[in-house]
């Protein structure tokens, strides 16, 4: 979950995914009801085979290995290594058999059982170099007739639990100019733009449905100061904060801390957030 000026791969392998796995709880957290409707929508069944792509610290790959057991199987495969042994950890300690891990590079990462009869992936395809050569490869991994199911946000003026605190720290300090195309949470965001790759790619099929939910900025149970601490250490934009003097700092943090306390609510801050939800057929 990078800002909108760009997060490649090999960010997420290094710095990127280290971060991600210090507050995975809380991202866990934070994106699990857009979790649930990715799957819900994708309707997994017993004995189908899946690929998690950008599969990050697991949560959904777990959640889906319960759907096609007992005669199923899912493989999670993320950049990020570090990601990976967590991700690894956290299935055994559930006693998941029919789930497993890989280091790899969506864009040209083959998993030994491929093809598969599913792919899915919640928020982790936003961040390739390459979109037409990944998704060309995603369409290696899916068997003739089979499914993809995809979870992407939507624009940052539909998600202010991210570009609302990127605002207030732009406002004292320069950053760079948002590529919408570059790699990295909204690059996705253009319905019509990914429509398009994926039919380049070799799925004549899409269909795409808005999904509009809430973002519990900081996990459960989050208050403004913890959404505003949680978004300003965990957010890429907050590396400009490094360098920032003290009293800058502070400063951006009271503004940030008093744009989510509109949000807060008895079961935490609560963004509303927007998402598509990208069904592609093989």
């Amino acid at each position: 979950m990078s800002d909108a000026h760009g997060t490649s791969g090999e960010d997420w392998a290094d710095a990127r995914g280290a971060l991600w796995l210090a507050e995975l709880d809380s991202y866990e957290q934070m994106l699990e009801p857009l979790g649930i409707a990715l799957l819900d929508r994708a309707a997994l069944q017993n004995g189908q085979h899946v690929a998690d792509i950008g599969c990050g610290g697991g949560r959904t790959s777990r959640l889906a290995a319960h759907l096609v057991a007992p005669h199923g199987s899912v493989h999670g495969i993320d950049i990020a290594p570090m990601l990976m042994t967590e991700a690894t950890r956290r299935a055994e300690a559930e006693g998941l058999r029919n789930l497993r891990f890989s280091t790899g590079d969506a864009t040209s990462f083959v998993p030994e059982e491929a093809p598969f009869d599913r792919l899915m992936s919640r928020l982790g395809i936003m961040f390739f170099a390459d979109p037409a050569a990944a998704f060309a490869n995603l369409r290696r991994l899916l068997k003739d007739g089979g499914q993809a199911d995809f979870a992407v946000w939507a624009s940052p003026q539909d998600n202010l639990w991210m570009s609302g605190a990127r605002a207030i720290v732009a406002e004292h300090i320069e950053l760079p100019a948002a590529d919408p195309l570059a790699p990295g949470p909204f690059a996705l965001a253009d319905p019509d733009r990914f429509a398009a790759l994926l039919s380049g790619a070799g799925f004549p099929q899409v269909d795409m449905q808005a999904w509009y939910g809430p973002i519990g900025v900081g996990g459960a149970g989050s208050d403004a100061a913890k959404a505003a601490e949680f978004s300003l250490r965990a957010f890429s934009f907050a590396t400009v904060l490094a360098g920032a003097e003290a009293g800058l700092e502070e400063a951006i943090r009271e503004k940030v801390i008093a744009f989510f306390r509109q949000f807060e609510t008895p079961d935490g801050v609560q963004v509303p957030g927007k998402a598509w939800l990208v069904r592609a057929m093989a």
